[in-house]
């Protein structure tokens, strides 16, 4: 390398440049995204992104479904592979917040894969952090036409005494 004095002025900006930015950090550093599902990538069949259900899904659906796919756990056996927790998927609303997903698009996502049988509702989670709903993958998509709805979320689920009938409590005068 030749000395600094017999450079010119344009090689001397480039090499003090290069020194300083050599002794600082950068400013902006690649934040690495949390993962939601399991592995590196996720295996999508044909015959589900090419069916007629997938095609009509709706808003934010589509996303959201990857994401559930993206949590399935395979099983190598002999020549193939095998899915292990197909009935057995837990996919948050807190989850889906953290990747940008609101609440109310997140239900309208939810509504839509059941309609339109991607997957099923196993157990209705209460909203606490410890009931959460499990979903498990369903095949229906494939016999799925316009208007034909496969399942629904259940409206004004409630649980413990707020099912009680009211009229059990109510004291009669003698």
């Amino acid at each position: 390398m030749t000395s600094i004095n017999n450079m010119n002025l344009d090689e001397r900006l480039e090499y003090h440049k290069q020194e300083y930015l050599g002794t600082h950090k950068p400013k902006l550093e690649i934040i690495k995204k949390k993962q939601i599902g399991r592995g590196k990538g996720t295996f999508v069949e044909r015959d589900l992104f090419e069916s007629p259900a997938f095609i009509a899904l709706k808003g934010v659906a589509p996303q959201m479904l990857i994401y559930i796919l993206g949590k399935r756990e395979f099983r190598q056996t002999n020549k193939s592979r095998t899915c292990v927790n197909e009935d057995e998927i837990k996919l948050s609303y807190i989850e889906l917040e953290k990747l940008g997903i609101t609440q109310p698009r997140a239900t309208r996502g939810f509504d839509e894969l059941l309609a339109k049988g991607f997957m099923k509702i196993e157990h209705h989670g209460g909203g606490y952090q410890k009931d959460q709903s499990i979903y498990s993958l369903s095949n229906q998509y494939n016999s799925w036409k316009k208007g034909i709805v496969f399942s629904k979320r259940p409206q004004g689920f409630k649980k413990g005494f707020q099912n009680v009938n009211k009229r059990q409590f109510q004291h009669t005068k003698p």
